[in-house]
Formats: structure tokens, C-alpha cells, sequence
């Protein structure tokens, strides 16, 4: 057999694998070119991607099940490139996600269409659209699982964790190591909560042997000890006195974290909302809160000056005290400030990654005090 014609079975066959009804192979294969053609175009509004979309699969038959897919996933890439655009500021994103229906992930053709342009973009543009149809506003369905300077930061909510557990529960290669890249950062900046434990048994299961694999499930072991429920480790700190203390003198106490530095902006902006909710538990007798400096040793002015400056008075206010990095720093994991975290009266872990003040963690020290 010729080289051509295997290619042409080889196309055939994979089309027939890829789509479901029954089709005429060869007008499914020429629509999905033209399709591809019709969607080389710069789109300015939401409207002209609806029309364009719409447009398109009104000239597709309707059992071209192929076709049909294949002008889904450009509506699906091109509706995602442009929220990306307008930072999902347009008004008229709004209706984007009432055209979009259910696709596979393990779809042979979904998985071509991603794998040609960029795997985890094609698929974050997907859900953004998915959770947006159900309701969410684009803030909350957007992927906060990578960090970039296009969006303000956010933490990873219930729609990220969803996302991770349907993507490492289909059987895509290529998806999976996207998304294994992008769990590299979540983990190592925020540990490993109750949500990310649970993606563990998933990408055992059915993510494919590699270093990939091996380096993801390693970084599972390293964050284990600071999960919730663990027991919390008592490094020893120092307060401005010199006096020596560990969480371990405050059992019976719910313990409240604020982990901050000197140098560090955005702690010192958030302090204020650290302090004011301080205030509201003041004279609970069931609570404290407190304050752990990583500066080193060599800056203990600065950081006595920025208590007193920053009117932290009210708070247990502690260091290390190192001139590298401490044991503090080592046993939680402190690889960037700041960091919140609340410890239970029986000095386990609540958590070692909580939301500021202002973002949740009330409900948290709530919760925990009520347990």
C-alpha cells in the first residue's frame, strides 16, 4: 500500500474513533478544513465569535459530528483568547458561554485541537467558559491555579480543585502533563490542603510513569506534615525580650499566625486587617494571636522598630532569630510572606496556608474555636 493511502486510512480511522453517529468520513474530513479556514479571522466582540460560530454550524450536516466538534473546540480557543485580551472586562463576555456544551477530554480530536495550540490554555479556556455557563462570574471561573501578571492573584477555590480532579480522571497524556507542570506551583507555594491530598490518588492511578510523575508525587510526601490535623511542630521563637517560646506553651488555645517580614509589602499592608481582627476576639480567652518574623537576626531593629511603628503592641509578637534559616522556616514550608496559619487547643493543624484577614480566615478561627 502506498504511503498516501495509509495516511488516508490512518485519518479515517482515527476520525471514526474520535466521533460518534454515523457520517460520511469524507465530507466530515472536508469540513473540518474548512472550518479550520473560516476561523482565521480577528474577532472584535463577543458577537462577531457568536455569529461566526453559529454561522459555521448551520453549514455543517447534522450528523457531522466531527465537524460540529471541531468548530466547537475554535469557538471554545477563540472565545478564551479573547477574555484573555480584555482581562475579562468586556461586558459582553457574558454571552460567550451560553453556545458551549460538554466535550471529552479524551476526545482523539479535542486532544489534537488542544495539543496544536497550547494544552492547559485550550483547557483552562473550556472551564473558564463551562463555570461561567453555570453561573459564576469570571473572576471565580477563571484558572487560579498559575499565577501570572495578566490577573491580580487569587486563591485556588472550589472550580480550580473540580477542574484538577475531571482532568486527572480522563486518560490524556498531554493533559496530564500540562496540568502536573502547573501543580508544580500551588503545592510549593501553598502546601498540600485537603483538596490537592485528594487529586493524589487520581494521577497515581492514571497518570503514566515518568520523572514528571515522580517529582509531583515526591512533592506530595515533602508538604504531608503541615496538612490538616497534623500534628503542628514547635520550633523555638523568641519574643523582643530575648524570652523563649513554642506553639506547645498554648495548647488549649486556638493559635492565630500571622508569618510576615520586614521587607515584605504586602505583609505590611495587610497587617492592619491582621490586627483589627485581633481586636474582635480580645478578651476571648480561647484564642491567641500572634506574629512570626522571618527576618534574620542582624535586622532585629528594623523588626522592633516596624512593631512599634506599626502599632503591633496587641499581638505575641516572635522571631527565629537566625542569621539563616530557621527551623521555623524549614518545618512549615516558608517559601514566601505572607503566610497565615491556625493551629487547634490540641496543637494540630487547621491550616498552614489560610486566607488573610478579611478573605476567610475569620470563618476559619470560627470554626475552629466551635469545634
Amino acid at each position: 500500500m502506498k504511503p498516501l493511502a495509509i495516511a488516508t486510512l490512518f485519518i479515517t480511522l482515527l476520525m471514526g474513533n474520535a466521533c460518534s453517529g454515523t457520517i460520511d468520513r469524507g465530507t466530515a474530513w472536508t469540513s473540518q478544513e474548512s472550518i479550520d479556514s473560516l476561523w482565521q479571522k480577528e474577532f472584535k466582540t463577543a458577537q462577531e465569535l457568536v455569529d461566526n460560530f453559529t454561522t459555521i454550524g448551520k453549514q455543517l450536516a447534522e450528523k457531522d459530528s466531527c465537524g460540529r466538534l471541531s468548530n466547537l473546540c475554535q469557538y471554545i480557543w477563540h472565545s478564551g483568547e479573547y477574555m484573555f485580551k480584555c482581562r475579562g472586562k468586556n461586558d459582553d463576555i457574558s454571552m460567550l458561554s451560553k453556545q458551549i456544551s460538554d466535550i471529552s477530554l479524551d476526545n482523539k480530536i479535542v486532544e489534537s485541537f488542544m495539543v496544536e495550540r497550547d494544552t492547559a490554555r485550550f483547557v483552562d479556556h473550556y472551564y473558564t467558559l463551562k463555570f461561567m455557563q453555570e453561573g459564576c462570574s469570571f473572576e471565580d471561573s477563571r484558572d487560579g491555579i498559575t499565577i501570572t501578571v495578566f490577573y491580580h492573584p487569587r486563591s485556588m477555590n472550589g472550580n480550580d480543585y473540580r477542574k484538577l480532579r475531571e482532568v486527572f480522571s480522563c486518560k490524556n497524556d498531554a493533559l496530564h502533563i500540562a496540568y502536573m507542570k502547573k501543580l508544580k506551583f500551588p503545592i510549593s507555594n501553598s502546601g498540600c490542603n485537603d483538596e490537592l491530598a485528594a487529586i493524589r490518588p487520581l494521577i497515581e492511578q492514571n497518570v503514566k510513569p515518568g520523572k514528571l510523575k515522580k517529582d509531583i508525587l515526591e512533592l506530595f510526601d515533602r508538604y504531608k506534615d503541615t496538612m490538616p490535623g497534623e500534628p503542628a511542630p514547635t520550633p523555638p521563637l523568641k519574643d523582643a525580650d530575648g524570652k523563649e517560646y513554642t506553639f506547645a506553651q498554648f495548647r488549649g488555645k486556638v493559635i492565630v499566625i500571622d508569618i510576615w517580614a520586614t521587607w515584605c509589602s504586602s505583609c505590611l499592608a495587610k497587617m492592619p486587617d491582621f490586627i483589627a481582627l485581633s481586636e474582635k476576639y480580645k478578651g476571648d480567652d480561647d484564642i491567641i494571636f500572634m506574629t512570626v518574623s522571618i527576618d534574620r537576626k542582624e535586622v532585629r531593629e528594623s523588626w522592633l522598630a516596624a512593631i512599634e511603628k506599626r502599632k503591633m503592641g496587641g499581638l505575641l509578637n516572635l522571631t527565629p532569630e537566625c542569621s539563616e534559616q530557621s527551623q521555623f522556616e524549614s518545618d512549615y514550608h516558608i517559601s514566601g510572606v505572607p503566610r497565615y496559619m491556625v493551629i487547634d487547643k490540641e496543637g494540630k493543624i487547621v491550616t498552614a496556608y489560610a486566607p488573610p484577614a478579611g478573605g476567610g480566615l475569620d470563618e476559619i478561627i470560627r470554626n475552629t474555636i466551635n469545634k
